[in-house]
């Protein structure tokens, strides 16, 4: 049996989904199209993000920051309520947006 070309796309699980929310509220895209860092809250993520739960939000903010996508701040105080997109969580952040656009 030959392949075709329309075969299934990859979807996205929702730990996924919610990573990239949590990610696009860290640094929403401007009217321009780049990307604003900013520090915000755990309660603001959350409501920001659509996740509405602040220890659901806590936990995917641990998962990202493992996969050094952002960090607490001050960087490495971990009880902070405030955190922010790092460097390469902004890159991921293009990238995810430019695959997601074409």
């Amino acid at each position: 049996m030959e392949a075709t070309s329309s075969s299934k796309k990859k979807r996205l699980s929702p730990s996924s989904v919610s990573q990239i929310q949590i990610l696009s509220a860290l640094a929403p895209a401007t009217a321009t199209g780049a990307i604003e860092p900013r520090k915000l809250e755990i309660n603001e993520i959350a409501e920001r993000s659509g996740l509405r739960d602040e220890k659901e939000t806590q936990r995917f903010l641990f998962i990202l920051e493992g996969q050094k996508l952002v960090t607490p701040f001050p960087e490495g105080d971990f009880t902070s309520k405030v955190w922010q997109i790092t460097n390469q969580g902004v890159q991921t952040l293009r990238h995810i947006s430019s695959a997601m656009n074409n």
